[in-house]
C-alpha cells in the first residue's frame, strides 16, 4: 500500500506519461481509501482542463 505523498507524486506524474499497470492499481486502491488523495486528484484534473482551456482561449 502506498502512502498519502507517493499517491501525490504519482497523481503528478501521470499528467506527464503512462503510468504503469501497478501504479495505476496502487493511486486507484490508496484514492478509494483516502479522501484528501481524491480531492487532490480532482483538483490536479481541474487545473488540467482550465490550463488547456487558458491556451486556447489565448490561441485565439
Amino acid at each position: 500500500m502506498i502512502n498519502c505523498r507517493e499517491a501525490t507524486q504519482l497523481t503528478l506524474q501521470a499528467e506527464d506519461r503512462t503510468l504503469p499497470l501497478a501504479e495505476r492499481l496502487a493511486v486507484r486502491l490508496h484514492h478509494q481509501l483516502c479522501g484528501n488523495c481524491r480531492r487532490f486528484a480532482r483538483q490536479v484534473e481541474l487545473m488540467r482542463k482550465a490550463s488547456a482551456r487558458w491556451r486556447q482561449y489565448s490561441e485565439e
